[in-house]
């Protein structure tokens, strides 16, 4: 995958040294950042990699760092899509991968967490935000992710999504009480909101269930456009490495809401209904 400027930009403005004096993973400055694709219904897929406390760093502030976690940009919908106002069904789901031990000393990213924003139809980008960290459930109308406005993310409520969250619940240096997901029902880019939803599982500390450890936003009717994810490990404890391991890799898919079997049937049950009725018609003629 191709690295991003977006490490440079950042340590240009802070330093390395004022990084290293708010987070513990300041010098790891190993996020990364990718670009998704186009999704038009057929399922999208990337393997990356995140610290294991990435998306929510422990300590008096608590937010996320954007020096770390991993970033991606993605387009739902073609341009004639976007152009027409065209909706999609999708799942979005992070997964840690890699050996399912679930300990400390694995390399799989236990408890993943992802936010969601929309740049509308003006493409969203990761270089160059020139900002250290950000709220994970609010838009770019809150005082941490304003500068998110120079990833081409939209002011205000319209610019948050959603969010999904393996980890344990905390409160962000905002404020902001942060559960296991959200979805925004404020914003115009999700039509229908109560019909959306979210889903996480845990990562089984004793067992290592590693195929369930995941964190998934299902959205119905989210606008054709430009979406910038921020994706990471959730470990909000004073022994994040005990707690949650040390794990970074992760898998990332988005994927089309699948229409239920029921549907199928009765499309067609519809259509053999309609060529009965045609045959009857050429009878009666």
């Amino acid at each position: 995958m191709k690295k991003s400027t977006l490490h440079k930009a950042v340590s240009a403005v802070l330093g390395l040294a004022a990084l290293s004096a708010v987070s513990t993973q300041a010098q790891a400055f190993g996020g990364s950042t990718f670009n998704l694709g186009p999704f038009t219904g057929a399922e999208l897929s990337a393997n990356s990699t995140a610290p294991f406390k990435s998306w929510t760093d422990y300590g008096a502030s608590n937010f996320g760092w954007v020096h770390t976690a991993a970033w991606a940009t993605l387009r739902i919908g073609s341009a004639s899509d976007i152009a027409n106002g065209v909706t999609y069904d999708v799942i979005l789901t992070i997964r840690g991968r890699g050996n399912a031990s679930g300990n400390a000393t694995t390399s799989t990213l236990d408890n993943p967490a992802f936010s969601l924003w929309t740049g509308g139809t003006n493409a969203t980008t990761t270089n160059g935000h020139g900002f250290h960290q950000f709220n994970q459930v609010r838009g770019a109308d809150s005082a941490t992710n304003a500068a998110l406005t120079t990833g081409g993310v939209l002011n205000s409520a319209q610019g948050w999504i959603g969010y999904a969250n393996a980890g344990n619940g905390f409160t962000n240096g905002d404020g902001n009480v942060v559960g296991h997901g959200g979805v925004n029902a404020s914003t115009s880019w999700l039509t229908n909101p109560a019909a959306s939803s979210w889903s996480y599982s845990q990562l089984n500390q004793n067992n290592g269930s590693l195929a369930l450890d995941f964190a998934q936003l299902t959205l119905m009717g989210l606008k054709s456009g430009h979406y910038l994810l921020a994706l990471g490990g959730s470990c909000p404890s004073p022994t994040p490495e005990a707690d949650c391991g040390r794990g970074q890799q992760f898998s990332f898919t988005v994927s089309q809401v699948p229409v239920p079997g029921a549907v199928w049937l009765f499309s067609t049950a519809g259509l053999g209904l309609a060529a009965m009725g045609r045959r009857r018609r050429k009878i009666a003629l």
